[in-house]
C-alpha cells in the first residue's frame, strides 16, 4: 500500500513537473514577430535646373490652415540631406493654423524640375502632404521680373484632414 501511495505521489510530482516545464517553454517561446520594420524615409531629387527660392501665396485664403511660404533649397542642399547631413532642410513648408505658425521639414520628398511632393508631420501628429506642379517657364518669367504675383507652383496641401488648393509665386523679398 505504501508503495502504491509512493508511486502515485511520484507520478503526480512528475506530471506536475512536466506541466510546469511545458508552461515555462511556452513563456520563453519567442513572440510572433511585430509588423515589419518601419519603411525608411525616401528622399529623392532629380534637378537639372535651379528651382531654389522662397515661394509665397499669390492669393490669400481664410481657411483654418493656409500656406505662408515654401522654401526650396539648392541642389547641393538636397544632396546633403539625402546623404544624412541634416544641418539645414532643403524644404521648409510654413503653415499658419489653429495653433499658430509652424515650419514643417520633410519626412519624405520627391523633387524634380516640374513636380514636388513633400510629406511631413503637422502639430498633433497629423500627416501633412504637399503635392504640386512647378512651371519652369513661369519661374523664369518671375525671376526676370524680380518676383511678381505669377503662379509658379500650383497644387494642394493636405493637413489635418483638409485638402486645400495652393498657388505660389517666386518671392524676391520686400
Amino acid at each position: 500500500m505504501r508503495r502504491l501511495v509512493l508511486t502515485r505521489l511520484i507520478g503526480t510530482v512528475l506530471i506536475g513537473a512536466a506541466a510546469l516545464s511545458g508552461c515555462e517553454r511556452r513563456q520563453t517561446r519567442p513572440e510572433a514577430p511585430a509588423a515589419g520594420p518601419a519603411r525608411p524615409a525616401e528622399f529623392r531629387h532629380r534637378l537639372e535646373g535651379d528651382i531654389s527660392g522662397d515661394y509665397r501665396p499669390v492669393t490669400e485664403t481664410e481657411e483654418a490652415w493656409r500656406v505662408e511660404s515654401l522654401f526650396v533649397g539648392q541642389a547641393s542642399a538636397f544632396a546633403a540631406w539625402e546623404a544624412g547631413r541634416r544641418e539645414a532642410s532643403p524644404l521648409i513648408l510654413t503653415l499658419a493654423g489653429p495653433q499658430g505658425r509652424v515650419a514643417l521639414t520633410p519626412l519624405a520628398y520627391e523633387v524634380t524640375d516640374e513636380r514636388l511632393s513633400l510629406r511631413s508631420v503637422a502639430p498633433g501628429g497629423q500627416e501633412a502632404r504637399l503635392e504640386v506642379r512647378i512651371d519652369p517657364g513661369a519661374l523664369a518669367t518671375a525671376r526676370r521680373n524680380l518676383g511678381d504675383r505669377t503662379p509658379v507652383i500650383v497644387g494642394t496641401v493636405t493637413v489635418d484632414g483638409l485638402r486645400l488648393p495652393v498657388s505660389l509665386g517666386w518671392w524676391n523679398g520686400d
